[in-house]
């Protein structure tokens, strides 16, 4: 399972990622991602997606079909072009206490997948 928070603000990440990792949860089974600077480093040339220093395949099939993570997650429309993606891989049973969580921290949009 995963749920998907969006967080406007960098310091309600930081307290989300603490709040989860005194819960339990492994930092390994988060992503986190900025969205400005998804917007602002996507391209359409293959040979400047091989050459990130960085880079984090997407949930789509083709090889060179790159994108900002949250472009893969169905249904997940974040307000503007600025905040954070913060994703946690988390068994089912855990899904209502990561979902407490991420509200307590502040997050403007919860998605489950």
């Amino acid at each position: 399972m995963r749920i998907v928070a969006w967080m406007p603000d960098q310091d309600q990440v930081g307290f989300l990622v603490d709040s989860l990792r005194n819960a339990g949860f492994d930092r390994q089974d988060m992503i986190i991602s900025d969205l400005a600077d998804a917007e602002r480093q996507r391209h359409d040339d293959p040979d400047e997606i091989a050459n990130e220093v960085a880079f984090i395949k997407t949930e789509r099939d083709g090889l060179w079909e790159a994108g900002a993570y949250v472009d893969g997650i169905k249904g997940f429309k974040p307000e503007g072009k600025s905040g954070f993606v913060v994703a946690v891989k988390t068994p089912k049973h855990e899904t209502d206490r990561v979902r407490t969580i991420m509200e307590q921290s502040g997050a403007a949009q919860i998605i489950q997948d």
